[in-house]
């Protein structure tokens, strides 16, 4: 006897013999006592939903997930790192911020913005190759000018190839494959939060 069982056998007047039934309902009533500790406690793990798997479906619920991002076969890592992404605290959207969203997602990317020439943004001598980002002020020589206004909204994401995601025990479930990739995940998750008034383009390779 253990557990609850044997506090519960504690209590017991000093006259009570431990006689075969006595002991079986003890037995039951501290397995019952035991159970109700254990799930009491599972709350408690929900506060780290990236460890505690039982609470994925209710923080993504919570969080509107998959959303767009929706699609057949996403993998249980996928689903993690798009949780991760939500769960973080964003003060503002810059490009640190995309870069680290695409490295939740196994990517190490570069973004390039264009923008036109413009007086007043742009210096003499650059040979009109002046650059201007959508994310934070100021002008750099050596980029190439875009070829309209329209541009200075556009933004590329450059990712080196596509990320390999392999199957690993705690972070995989069963029936899901050995290996997978894709790029799908990171384009959408980019799109979802990239400024609404920008348009995003993916480069991948060199």
């Amino acid at each position: 006897m253990a557990g609850h069982a044997e506090l519960l056998a504690l209590l017991l007047p000093a006259s009570y013999a431990l006689t075969g039934q006595i002991e079986a309902e003890l037995t039951a009533e501290g397995e019952a006592l035991d159970t109700a500790l254990a799930v009491s406690l599972d709350p408690l793990r929900g506060l780290t939903p990236l460890q505690a798997l039982e609470w994925l479906e209710d923080y993504e619920r919570v969080y509107g997930l998959p959303g767009d991002c929706r699609q057949s076969g996403l993998l249980l890592q996928e689903r993690l790192a798009l949780l991760g992404i939500a769960l973080a605290e964003r003060a503002t959207i810059n490009r640190e911020y995309f870069i680290w969203l695409a490295a939740q997602l196994g990517y190490t990317i570069s973004i390039e913005e264009f923008a036109p020439f413009r007086a007043g943004f742009s210096s003499a001598g650059d040979s009109l190759t002046n650059y201007e980002t959508l994310f934070t002020a100021g002008c750099r020589a050596g980029e190439p000018l875009s070829q309209g206004a329209p541009w200075q909204f556009v933004w590329v994401v450059h990712a080196q190839g596509e990320p390999t995601a392999y199957f690993r025990a705690g972070v995989s479930c069963a029936g899901e494959p050995l290996v997978s990739w894709s790029n799908q995940l990171l384009e959408c998750a980019i799109r979802g939060a990239a400024p609404a008034h920008t348009t995003v383009h993916f480069a991948y390779g060199g």
